[in-house]
């Protein structure tokens, strides 16, 4: 019986991974930069209606 050997471009698979792996890391950066984006812009919403909050709470009291 004889036995096939199989040939395997190990280096055409590893830069392909490598391709591969680096669009999965800039598209997992973008991510993570527009949950940033996301979280500081409602971070900046809710201090600015704790801000109005507190102004109207002065005007009651002053008023």
């Amino acid at each position: 019986m004889v036995k096939l050997k199989e040939e395997f471009d190990y280096k055409s698979l590893a830069r392909r991974l490598d391709v591969e792996l680096d669009k999965l890391i800039m598209e997992h950066e973008r991510q993570q930069k527009t949950f940033e984006d996301e979280i500081e812009r409602m971070a900046t919403e809710a201090q600015h209606r704790l801000f109005e909050v507190e102004r109207n709470y002065i005007d009651l009291e002053v008023g």
